[in-house]
């Protein structure tokens, strides 16, 4: 089924999705296969590329975690881009600029050992073997990962959407705007029962909420909750650079994450790709995010703040010599979703019959809704 040139917009759907970055590109090709039909995917951005996350992100993949649920979903998540062809994978290297960081590398091998992942703690000649323009005498060592790839979550996430539209089973209407998800009481909490778009009113039994930094307000809507909240990260592209350029290729050497200043260093082709955690906190309200039409390069991707930026780019400097004789070419205050824990938020949203509020509340126990708005 096409895109939303060709289609009547439907008054009925079994499941609606509201978002077209990876999650809910992913979620509808699962769905598809899984043998879901009468399906209904909406953005309020155009596409490929509607303007969240997905657009601007590094995409890099750096398997080790210390919690084991987290670590096998990202290998089975790394395992599908590679199904799919759209995995690049280089390696890469956690550097440790003080002992303290040194230790936590052991502890990371301890976990890398018990979920099966390759990995080596490596010396600062290692290291320069590895990546010839890294300053190795601020090393004291680091921790290498061959499996470290950079995936193609656009190309993926379109792949699958399309997937499941070849599929006769999904119909996706991008530009399209929700104004408000519409439920009823049912015993135990309340349940969604419509969206409503700018395009119409969609009847629905299942609603999801995958729109990253939008989903707290689209979740709103319902009377839901979900406990996200649309931060920066701030990333500046870097170049051109001779030995990156010379390269020839995408990805020629492992990705750095700079561990004790927060920074990471990825190639992109000819030039280098910076990206820092070390800020502030930079938060910003969900109805406080640009429109489409308001943004100069996309909703997600704000004008980098510059004071902010500066003490991690010297610190990048220190590492990696060659960045300081290069121009900032892109660069952006990149507006990412983090979780008060750092992991996901998935499935339903229970509601307590009480109060309303997402169990546990302290008012009475209720059994968990059939509500219908999950977060991806």
């Amino acid at each position: 089924m096409s895109d939303s040139g060709s289609n009547a917009f439907p008054s009925s759907a079994k499941v609606v999705v509201i978002g077209a970055g990876i999650v809910g590109n992913c979620l509808v090709g699962h769905l598809s296969r899984l043998g879901w039909t009468d399906m209904v995917q909406i953005d309020k951005g155009p596409l490929p590329n509607p303007g969240g996350s997905t657009g601007h992100a590094s995409n890099f993949i750096f398997p080790t975690d210390h919690n084991k649920e987290m670590a096998f979903l990202t290998i089975d998540s790394q395992n599908q881009y590679i199904d799919a062809g759209l995995n690049n994978t280089c390696g890469g290297i956690e550097v440790a600029r003080e002992p303290q960081r040194l230790e936590e590398f052991k502890r990371r091998m301890t976990s890398a050992k018990a979920w099966g992942i390759e990995a080596s703690l490596v010396t600062p000649a290692e290291i320069k073997e590895m990546v010839p323009f890294i300053n190795e005498d601020i090393l004291l060592g680091g921790y290498y990962t061959p499996s470290v790839s950079v995936v193609d979550s656009l190309a993926t996430g379109t792949k699958m959407r399309e997937e499941a539209m070849a599929n006769g089973v999904l119909h996706v209407f991008a530009n399209t705007e929700v104004l408000d998800v519409e439920t009823e009481d049912v015993p135990g909490g309340k349940r969604v029962t419509a969206v409503v778009t700018d395009k119409g009113r969609i009847e629905a039994e299942y609603v999801v909420v995958a729109c990253g930094v939008w989903s707290p307000r689209i979740a709103a809507m319902a009377g839901a909750n979900i406990p996200l909240t649309p931060a920066v990260h701030q990333m500046a592209d870097v170049g051109p650079i001779d030995i990156l350029q010379e390269s020839n290729k995408e990805l020629a050497y492992p990705i750095i994450r700079d561990m004790d200043t927060f920074c990471y260093e990825r190639q992109s082709s000819g030039s280098m790709e910076v990206g820092s955690y070390a800020h502030r906190p930079i938060l910003m309200r969900a109805d406080d995010i640009p429109s489409n039409a308001e943004s100069a390069l996309t909703p997600t991707e704000l004008p980098l703040t510059y004071d902010d930026f500066d003490p991690q780019m010297e610190q990048a400097i220190d590492l990696m010599e060659m960045l300081g004789d290069a121009e900032i070419r892109y660069a952006i205050n990149g507006l990412l979703s983090l979780t008060p824990d750092a992991n996901p938020v998935l499935g339903e949203t229970p509601r307590c019959a009480t109060c309303g509020a997402r169990l546990p509340c302290g008012s009475r126990k209720a059994p968990a809704s059939r509500s219908s708005s999950p977060s991806g």
